[in-house]
């Protein structure tokens, strides 16, 4: 058996107190902390640019071509497998506690798309020796406005048992946030 030696993984955190005057200044590296998987030891998981993918799919070698960005959400002692790669302008990462009732913790990514003011958003669990998204994915437009990490943590919230999110309704001009339940996989 061959024995691959994984990359360091660059430690550096998004710590931003209020956000910042350009995007392009939003760090490519975000962290999360919890209990992920079946040991009570924490892990620690950053979310690392990998590289550039052009917006047709193919590797970008061509500096011309318009390119998307990938990122992945490694573990720092490569306990817990990465999790799948992720493509947008930059993503962030939100313990949400225990929704399943599994005793560990899950993660929501939200992607912030090369395209539009909007992250696209979903919740995974590692289960089984993988991640697997426990949700569907679902929008939240910005208008181009920061969200700070509380604002993203409080997208989701458990209410008497039952799990909620909440979207932005665009059809109406002041852009209300809706509670919806948030149905498991």
């Amino acid at each position: 058996m061959i024995n691959i030696v994984e990359p360091a993984i660059d430690t550096g955190m998004m710590i931003l107190a209020s956000p910042p005057e350009n995007a392009q200044f939003i760090p490519d590296t975000v962290h999360v902390e919890g209990y992920f998987d079946d040991d009570t030891s924490c892990d620690k998981g950053y979310g690392v640019f990998v590289g550039n993918t052009r917006s047709d799919g193919v590797n970008a070698a061509d500096a011309e071509a318009p390119t998307e960005k990938q990122y992945v959400v490694r573990f720092q002692d490569n306990r817990l497998k990465p999790m799948p790669v992720m493509t947008g302008r930059h993503i962030r990462l939100v313990n949400e506690g225990d929704l399943n009732a599994d005793g560990k913790d899950e993660i929501s990514i939200f992607v912030l798309s090369m395209r539009s003011c909007m992250y696209t958003a979903s919740t995974w669990s590692y289960t089984a020796g993988r991640w697997i998204r426990l949700t569907d994915y679902w929008s939240i437009p910005t208008l181009c406005d920061y969200l700070s990490d509380e604002e993203l943590q409080n997208r989701i919230v458990m209410e008497d048992g039952v799990l909620y999110y909440y979207e932005t309704d665009i059809s109406d001009k002041d852009l209300p946030l809706v509670k919806k339940e948030l149905v498991l996989k």
